[in-house]
């Protein structure tokens, strides 16, 4: 890393910082003998901003973990309770609960002046929380608080909001209440590296976020020093602008590990016996054994502490084993990990050959190095071994199955593929996933999803015919009981074999930025076992971002970080991206264009050419979520174009978390 990119990465740091204030901030105004009582979900987020010993020395006295069915008691008179949790409706009817058993155990004073009682909510509080409260008469004796932490850095250009619900929010139920909290930090990051000199958006909730920000900045703080400005540009997209890049199957090492399993902010528990993909089946497929096990797990004897499973830190600088294979294609990551295992195998048995002096030298300096990184190497090894087991013995059929779903090509087939999946493998959520693909970018008849849902259903349970319903709200399939208002003759000319050349807007967009990147007619393999190592593949690697999708599919926030980075003139960028729809250009000071009227603009002398980026950093956020297939893509266009591209979102995600997210 070199100087730049290095200050550029101790200035993120700051979010740390600004988070250790706000929090100071809220905990030193509550007088008192404070209990903090944190909800489970964001326990490994919030050691990314401060540690247990840090909230200790702001007068925390005891630190629990939220429970619904454990009553944590005040141990002292005036003991006060503060409660941390996501801004959820369900999770604060629960502490509500929680206060009111506290209540009949120990009452209040309500007209104390100290309130016994504080709930600070991340990332915001929503004005129904505060009807709650009145609803529930609790209002003089609880006190509610907004905490956002804004953005944390997970990893080396990997920045996360951590707020989990932003897609089933904003896009499955069209409630934009979280859009002021991220514009809000998005404004932070402004302050923090400066304003840059172009802000790209694509999709509606994108443009509204920049105007949201527009509002925020202070007057008097629009015209901000160049010399200042770490990031030439912002790019905001929206998640359905580009479902794809969540709904197929990653073949780099990050986006497999998050396909198989949990993650808690920049950590993944390798759970023995159950991960994502168990999870998700259906009971009929999962051994006995492991089932029973499964359940044993779910709620261990009284008394008995649960054991810390082993995990892997997805963060470069806490495990150079993870740093080094993140973004490699799973194949090459998979061999490389097996080789540093056999050599530290080697590298240990060199003690039996050693003199007493060399022995002693070798166990005081270079042993205790060598058996951590052996315990990393070992964790890395058991992880690619259970993404084999989970995937390898389906990863080729569905790799083929879903070039073919973005070819278009034999659409019966590719539906009766994914029925057989259904059946074979059930799968809650990958199977909808490759339908709502195939939907995305060849579309799909209310028909054919009614017949699916029907097999669906009588699999997974009839509580779940409502999901299609909020699939559809997000355009992720169509809308399986739309109102009838068809006349006779339409219905007629619709059954005549006319043909069809009405085009998605995935496709149109697929065609206009060149994402596709198509294999078809290229010979199959005959390893079906195997997990993606095709020697092809592997030779591509280090020329195209499609990689990390098996050369199938170039993620838009890579295209269009490399479009802005090659782009010589306003003209030339509205050649590539100006037929793209609801892409537009905010400059400073100026109304939004798309890149055709920029590139006008400029030719009537009334705006000034940016092109070429002076500066070589772009920050890339994506809304709903983002893909370490997208991270690494950019990641890749960073390297060859000698930039440096930060990502952010309000969450990381896998195409299964998408899908679960309407559950």
């Amino acid at each position: 890393m070199n100087t730049m990119e290095n200050a550029l990465e101790k200035k993120l740091q700051g979010f740390q910082l600004i988070a250790q204030e706000k929090l100071q901030a809220i905990i030193c105004s509550i007088p008192g003998k404070k209990d903090l009582i944190i909800e489970p979900g964001l326990i490994k987020p919030l050691e990314h901003v401060c540690a247990a010993s840090w909230l200790k020395l702001k007068g925390i006295q005891r630190i629990f973990k939220f429970d619904a069915d454990h009553i944590i008691s005040r141990t002292a008179e005036h003991q006060v309770h503060i409660f941390l949790i996501h801004s959820k409706f369900e999770i604060f009817q629960q502490i509500l609960m929680h206060i009111h058993e506290l209540e009949r155990q120990d009452p209040t004073d309500l007209d104390a002046a100290v309130k016994s009682f504080h709930i600070i909510c991340v990332p915001t509080c929503f004005s129904h929380f505060h009807i709650l409260l009145e609803e529930e008469g609790l209002y003089g004796l609880v006190q509610l608080h907004r905490y956002n932490w804004d953005f944390i850095c997970l990893d080396q250009g990997v920045l996360s909001m951590e707020i989990p619900n932003v897609f089933s929010t904003l896009f499955l139920r069209k409630d934009t209440s979280l859009l002021p909290v991220i514009a809000q930090s998005l404004r932070v990051l402004q302050i923090i590296c400066g304003r840059p000199e172009v802000i790209l958006t694509f999709g509606e909730h994108s443009a509204n976020l920049v105007k949201m920000m527009q509002t925020l900045s202070k007057p008097g703080n629009e015209n901000c020093n160049d010399s200042s400005t770490e990031f030439a540009a912002f790019i905001i997209i929206d998640r359905d602008k580009d479902y794809a890049s969540s709904l197929l199957t990653p073949a780099i090492y990050a986006g497999l590990l998050l396909e198989v399993f949990n993650r808690r902010a920049a950590e993944i528990e390798l759970e023995t016996h159950s991960n994502k993909i168990s999870k998700q089946k259906l009971q009929i497929f999962q051994l006995p054994h492991r089932a029973d096990q499964q359940k044993q797990s779910e709620k261990p004897p009284v008394g008995k502490i649960k054991a810390k499973l082993p995990s892997i830190r997805m963060n470069a600088i806490s495990d150079e084993i993870y740093g080094e294979n993140r973004y490699k294609h799973f194949a090459q990551a998979s061999s490389q990990i097996r080789a540093q295992a056999k050599t530290i195998g080697l590298e240990v048995h060199k003690l039996g050959d050693m003199k007493l002096d060399e022995m002693h030298d070798y166990v005081a300096r270079k042993l205790p190095k060598v058996t951590e990184l052996k315990t990393k190497v070992m964790r890395h090894l058991n992880a690619s071994e259970q993404i084999i087991d989970m995937l390898g013995g389906n990863f080729r059929r569905v790799q083929s199955l879903e070039e073919d779903i973005l070819n278009n090509v034999a659409r019966k087939r590719i539906l009766t593929e994914i029925d057989e999946f259904l059946t074979s493998d059930g799968q809650k959520f990958n199977t909808l996933r490759l339908l709502c693909l195939l939907h995305l970018c060849a579309g799909i008849s209310s028909d054919e999803l009614t017949q699916f849902a029907r097999n669906y259903c009588n699999y997974f349970g009839q509580q779940h015919l409502v999901i299609f319903q909020q699939l559809a709200m997000a355009g992720l399939l169509p809308m399986m009981w739309e109102e009838d208002k068809a006349n006779t003759s339409v219905k007629i000319l619709s059954n005549l074999p006319l043909p069809k050349f009405q085009q998605t807007e995935f496709q149109a967009n697929a065609n206009r930025l060149r994402l596709m990147v198509s294999t078809t007619g290229a010979e199959p393999t005959n390893d079906k076992s195997s997990l993606g190592n095709d020697n092809n593949v592997l030779e591509s690697v280090g020329s195209c971002p499609s990689y990390v999708f098996n050369n199938l599919y170039i993620p838009i926030a890579a295209q269009l970080c490399s479009c802005l980075l090659k782009a010589q003139s306003a003209e030339e960028f509205a050649s590539k991206v100006g037929m793209v729809d609801k892409l537009m250009m905010h400059l400073p000071n100026a109304k939004a264009h798309n890149a055709k009227s920029f590139a006008n603009s400029i030719k009537l002398n009334d705006s000034n050419e940016i092109f070429p980026l002076r500066k070589r950093n772009i920050f890339i956020f994506v809304l709903g979520g983002v893909t370490y297939a997208e991270v690494g893509a950019c990641n890749l266009i960073s390297r060859l174009t000698g930039s440096q591209i930060i990502v952010g979102s309000d969450a990381i995600i896998s195409g299964s978390d998408l899908i679960e997210g309407a559950f």
